[in-house]
């Protein structure tokens, strides 16, 4: 008859080895994840970049150009052309918030607004592509000329 010990003993070797075997597969698929994540992100720009090439070559920069958009980021939206007497009630809602959350953080002496900021002021989930929705708007909001981008990543108020 086998030892108690020696059974427990085993069954501890046979847990380890198990346990090893998992930290391995949520390695590898840590790295899968971030690779993919990394594709997406570079199709994201990919597309964003090619409807702005488009949208130059048929002579309509400035025009606001709607194209749906791939996976959870949402559809693009259309954003005018700061000018004048164009008040943020003109912006879609969510552009609006992002724009006031900006002026907020200047008005209180902050040095600007991230997109991870932008994406919990508005209430999105906390995922790297509601992240990367919030930035796309913003940089959209500096083309159009709303908000300024000092530095990368870096949000402030428009400059006169």
């Amino acid at each position: 008859m086998p030892s108690v010990l020696g059974v427990l003993e085993k069954r501890e070797r046979v847990a380890l080895a198990r346990a090893e075997e998992l930290r391995s597969e949520v390695e590898r698929l840590q790295a899968a994840l971030a690779e993919a994540e990394e594709a997406a992100r570079r199709a994201v720009i990919a597309r964003e970049e090619t409807v702005e090439a488009l949208a130059e070559a048929a002579g309509a920069v400035d025009a606001p150009v709607e194209v749906p958009a791939a996976g959870a980021a949402g559809p693009r939206v259309k954003v005018p052309l700061w000018c004048e007497g164009v008040g943020t009630g003109e912006l879609p809602l969510d552009c609006a918030r992002i724009v006031a959350l900006v002026e907020r953080d200047a008005a209180g002496g902050g040095e600007g607004v991230r997109a991870r900021a932008m994406r919990e002021y508005l209430g999105w989930a906390s995922s790297d592509a509601k992240e990367q929705a919030a930035r796309f708007r913003a940089k959209r909001l500096v083309e159009r000329g709303w908000l300024t981008e000092q530095r990368p990543g870096l949000f402030r108020p428009r400059t006169a």
